[in-house]
C-alpha cells in the first residue's frame, strides 16, 4: 500500500488479532468425487464442549456441491465427543481480523473515523485491532493529538503500529530504523508497519530489482533485521505490506505479510490466491497472511467465512476512488460482527488398525450459500455460528471411509455449527 507523501494526516488501522498436512503417498489419487444423489446425515451439535481455533486450510472454491441434500437422516449429538488423537496435528490459529484504512483530510474527520474503530473494538472484543498510524508518509513532526488518539486507542486494546516506507528494499537501513526509533520515542507505539515490501529475493549491487542473486541486498534479510531492531525497542508486531505473494523465505521476517492488494476480491486457489502459487500457504500458519480488496459493493458473509481460513487480517471496502482508503466501509460493523460470530470445524483423518499412519484424506465442505472446498486433513474451515454445513470425507484407491467420529457411517454429513467442533473420520485399507 503505497502512501503519498503530503501534508494530509492519515491513520491506517488493521483489525484483527499446523497445519501440519500428513501425506500419504498412494499409487494413485483415483478414487472419483462422493457421487451425487447419496443421503446427507444431518448432526446437530447443540452442546459441544471441544473447542479449537481455527487453522489454515487447503480449500478450493466450486460452484457445484457432490451431494444431494434432499434426502437426509438425522443424528443428534447433544455433546461433542471426537477422538482428539494426537496424530491429528490441529494447529490452534488466531481470530480473523480486518484491516482498514483511514485517510482524511483534517483532524475531525479523522477523530470520528478512529472513535468508530474504538466503539467496534468495544462491541466486539474478540476480534484483534491493530492501527498503523501514519502522519505523512512516516512519523513526520511530533503531535500531541496523534498521541492522545494512540493513547485513546491502546486504552481500548488496540494495539498500534507506525507506517514506515521502504522503497521496496532499497532504502537506506538505518533511515528506516530510525523512523522506527522515532515513532517508539514520540508514541509508545506497539510496532511497525513496513510498507513496500518487495515479492523478489534480492536487489542487485546497483539497485536492480528483481536480480538473480547472490550478491547484492538479501531482501529477506532486509526486513528481518528491521524486525530485530523493532523488537529490540520493546515492540511486539511488524508487519510488512507486499501487496503480492511473496517467496517462501519471506515466512518469519515480519509477524504479517500483505500477499494481495487490488479492486477485487481475492480467490482462495489459483494466481493470485489467497492460497498462494501451487497452494504453498496452506503449509503454513494463517498468521502470516493478510490481503486488501476495494470496490467490493457488499459482503458475502461465507467468501469473509473461506477466506479468514487463510489470513490473519483483511481489508473489503466499496470505495473505488484513486485514494481507496479513504473512509471507513459503509459495512465496516456487518464485517467485524461477522468475524466475531465465525466457529472453526477441525476436521482429521485416519486409518483404522494401523496407528502408525496419520491419514490425509481429502474432505469437501459446503457453505449454506453453496460455496464448496475441499481440503486435506487435518483441515478446518470457519463459517458462522448456526450455520448447516455439507463435509464430505473421500475415499482413496487402498481405502475406503468407514465411518465419522461422532458415529455416522455415512461419507456425507449436514452439520448445524452452534459452536467449534472436532470431527475425525475413518478409513478401513481396502485391497480390491
Amino acid at each position: 500500500m503505497r502512501f503519498p507523501r503530503h501534508d494530509r494526516r492519515f491513520i491506517f488501522l488493521v483489525i484483527g488479532s499446523g497445519l501440519l498436512i500428513s501425506i500419504i503417498v498412494l499409487a494413485a489419487y483415483g478414487a472419483s468425487r462422493i457421487s451425487a444423489g447419496r443421503a446427507v446425515d444431518s448432526v446437530s451439535i447443540t452442546n459441544s464442549s471441544v473447542s479449537f481455533a481455527a487453522s489454515s486450510t487447503f480449500s478450493h472454491s466450486t460452484s457445484n456441491a457432490d451431494y444431494d441434500s434432499t434426502s437426509s437422516s438425522s443424528i443428534v449429538v447433544s455433546q461433542d465427543t471426537s477422538d482428539n488423537s494426537g496424530s491429528q496435528n490441529f494447529r490452534p490459529e488466531p481470530r480473523t481480523g480486518v484491516i482498514v484504512p483511514i485517510f482524511t483530510e483534517n483532524t475531525e474527520s479523522q477523530l470520528s473515523e478512529v472513535e468508530e474503530v474504538i466503539q467496534t473494538k468495544l462491541a466486539y472484543q474478540s476480534v484483534p485491532i491493530i492501527a498503523v498510524i501514519n502522519p505523512s508518509g512516516g512519523p513526520g513532526t511530533y503531535s500531541p493529538s496523534i498521541f492522545s488518539e494512540i493513547q485513546n486507542m491502546q486504552a481500548a486494546n488496540v494495539t498500534v503500529l507506525g507506517y514506515v516506507p521502504t522503497n521496496w528494499g532499497t532504502r537506506n537501513i538505518s533511515s528506516v530504523e530510525a523512523d522506527i526509533s522515532t515513532y517508539h520515542e514520540w508514541y509508545r507505539v506497539n510496532g511497525t508497519y513496513l510498507d513496500q515490501m518487495p515479492n523478489w529475493e534480492y536487489d542487485g549491487p546497483q539497485g536492480q530489482w528483481y536480480y538473480p542473486g547472490p550478491d547484492g541486498t538479501y531482501i529477506p534479510s532486509y526486513f528481518s533485521a528491521l524486525t530485530h531492531y523493532a523488537k529490540s525497542l520493546g515492540e511486539t508486531f511488524v508487519f510488512g505490506n507486499s501487496g503480492a505473494d511473496v517467496p517462501h523465505n519471506f515466512i518469519g521476517t515480519v509477524s504479517t505479510i500483505g500477499i494481495f492488494e487490488n479492486g477485487f476480491e481475492p480467490p482462495f486457489f489459483g494466481f493470485p490466491s489467497l492460497a498462494g502459487n501451487d497452494s504453498w500457504h496452506t503449509s503454513q500458519s494463517k498468521s502470516n497472511f493478510a490481503f486488501f480488496s476495494y470496490r467490493i459493493s457488499s459482503l458475502n458473509p461465507y467468501y469473509v467465512a473461506t477466506a479468514s481460513d487463510y489470513v490473519a487480517y483483511m481489508f473489503l471496502t466499496n470505495d473505488s476512488s484513486t485514494d481507496s482508503y479513504t473512509v471507513l466501509p459503509p459495512y465496516f460493523d456487518q464485517l467485524a460482527r461477522i468475524l466475531a460470530s465465525e466457529v472453526s470445524i477441525n476436521i482429521g483423518s485416519d486409518i483404522l488398525n494401523d496407528p502408525q499412519i496419520s491419514a490425509g484424506f481429502a474432505i469437501t465442505v459446503t457453505q449454506p450459500d453453496g460455496t464448496s472446498n475441499w481440503g486435506y486433513a487435518p483441515f478446518t474451515f470457519e463459517t458462522l455460528a448456526g450455520s448447516d454445513v455439507t463435509i464430505t470425507a473421500e475415499s482413496f484407491v487402498g481405502y475406503v471411509f468407514s465411518h465419522w467420529s461422532n458415529g455416522s457411517t455415512n461419507p456425507t454429513i449436514s452439520v448445524n455449527a452452534t459452536q467449534s467442533m472436532n470431527l475425525i473420520s475413518y478409513y478401513n485399507p481396502s485391497f480390491t
